[in-house]
């Protein structure tokens, strides 16, 4: 079945259908894509984005609405698919292109993430024929591979953002190593080439189906700013006068994702009203710093990727001079979890070679709160969660409902009060494990912090990160992988920045 002809195409055209699949990292890479995308009167946009259940939809919405050339609305079950629009499928469904329009349902249990992609581009790949088409952006995993593969089975075109720019290159590479698209490029050159794949319908037409798209916004004319985004820069420049903590290069999204969650903690409907809350109480500036800071943890937290990581200190202390400090920093170390888990690591590692190497272990945050935690080394039961049997009672001391770290251990690590990018960093570094502090931040804070890690470390020293982050191009340029998955790199030793 093709898709029926809307009334503003001409006879005989069919509407194309794009579909877009993306996860981790793929809004930062929809939003450079439609910052460049231009009406055509013959493209209508399904966008698929993994996210949790009570993901922020409305706010990816607002978020691809601000930079994107054409209108972006939020997909409801019956909507109809118009040319130059882009619909995006809420969290929580899966979205299907039935006839002329998007169907929502719940989600399949064989879906791991939804809304799935997969089940997007088969529904394309089935109603559209020759005239469907699947972009695969950034994204852990291999969802939107098989829908591919039934695209370009019906006759429809496939891209891929190119994996080495994209933040998570799991499911363009994936899709790519199926053989199964046509195209690979990066993000910002996908505009451009619909573009010159699908010239514009007739000057007479066009005007119809959407206004003509403004230019893009230079550095000099940012555009206008959302009425949202104004009160959020706003109070991070409030929260910077009064703390001293400066979260302008966050991540839009993780700021208001933390604002609306207090401001539904306190039972406040409008920003008018917390404006005037802050006005009358200055001492939620101090509150809102600590919802911004990141200072969730736990002891082993993805175990898996530790056992790596395990394996790769083994070798390295191997190799070292008898006598010789094994040194170790953790930005973003939050209440001491991950720096108590690599003492623990190390001193069993030393233990069982018999050698001798002082274990010197720095743990900065900016969150003094998480920081004394940190230094008192007192923990409930949920934090060893993911912990190994046997090790709380080998390393920690039971006190009533807590649990303390034993002080050999303690010893190991000194918490600092400092800003990962002031001051001079720690040197001569054996591990750099910076795991979930990336994902806040703008992709050039995290190439300056990547570039910091890498004049950090010692020639071959590791470098360890969250499951959900990536190093970029210019990290790439820096680091080798140890073991991708697990997000494990080496320093190269003739990168830029050393």
């Amino acid at each position: 079945m093709t898709l029926a002809r809307p009334s503003l195409l001409p006879v005989n055209e069919p509407l194309h259908v794009a579909g877009i699949g993306a996860s981790a990292g793929g809004l930062e890479a929809m939003l450079q894509m439609f910052a460049r995308l231009r009406p055509t009167g013959r493209i209508a946009y399904v966008v698929a984005q993994h996210m949790a259940d009570n993901g922020h939809t409305e706010l990816v919405v607002r978020l691809i609405q601000r930079e994107s050339a054409l209108p972006v609305e939020l997909g409801v079950s019956g909507a109809r698919l118009k040319p130059d629009t882009v619909l995006v499928i809420p969290a929580g469904k899966d979205g299907r292109v039935f006839g002329e329009t998007l169907r929502l349902s719940e989600p399949a249990p064989e879906h791991l993430s939804t809304p799935s992609v997969n089940a997007l581009f088969a529904s394309i790949a089935e109603t559209c024929r020759s005239f469907g088409l699947g972009i695969i952006l950034s994204g852990a995993g291999s969802d939107g591979a098989a829908g591919c593969r039934m695209i370009r089975e019906a006759g429809g075109l496939t891209l891929a953002q190119d994996p080495a720019e994209a933040k998570f290159d799991g499911m363009p590479d994936a899709a790519i190593r199926a053989r199964q698209i046509d195209e690979i490029m990066p993000v910002a050159m996908m505009g451009p080439s619909l573009a010159a794949r699908f010239p514009a319908i007739a000057a007479s037409v066009t005007p119809a189906v959407a206004p003509p798209a403004a230019p893009l916004p230079s550095p000099a004319d940012p555009g206008p700013v959302d009425e949202e985004l104004r009160d959020l820069q706003t109070l991070v420049r409030k929260v910077f006068e009064a703390t001293g903590i400066d979260f302008s290069c966050y991540k839009e999204e993780t700021l208001l994702r933390r604002l609306e969650k207090r401001r539904s903690v306190l039972g406040i409907g409008t920003m008018e009203a917390y404006r005037a809350l802050v006005q009358r109480d200055p001492g939620e500036l101090q509150v809102l710093q600590h919802l911004f800071l990141v200072s969730v943890s736990s002891f082993f937290r993805d175990r898996e990727s530790f056992r790596v990581l395990e394996r790769a200190l083994a070798a390295a202390i191997a190799e070292k001079p008898e006598g010789e400090p094994i040194r170790v920093w953790v930005p973003g170390c939050a209440s001491g979890e991950e720096p108590y888990s690599l003492a623990i690591i190390l001193n069993r590692l030393i233990e069982e070679r018999g050698g001798k190497h002082p274990i010197a272990i720095t743990a900065t945050d900016l969150n003094p709160d998480a920081l004394a935690m940190a230094r008192e080394g007192l923990y409930r039961k949920t934090a060893f969660k993911e912990a190994e049997d046997g090790l709380r009672e080998r390393y920690f001391l039971q006190r009533g409902q807590h649990y303390e770290i034993r002080p050999e251990i303690k010893s190991c690590v000194t918490f600092e009060r400092r800003d990962v990018l002031s001051g001079a960093p720690p040197a001569d570094l054996d591990l750099v494990s910076c795991r979930n502090l990336l994902i806040y931040m703008k992709s050039q804070l995290q190439d300056d912090l990547i570039k910091v890690f890498h004049q950090s470390l010692r020639p071959h020293g590791l470098l360890f990160i969250g499951q959900s982050e990536s190093l970029g191009l210019a990290g790439n340029a820096l680091f080798a992988p140890i073991d991708h998955y697990h997000r494990l790199f080496r320093r190269r030793c003739s990168g830029a920045g050393r």
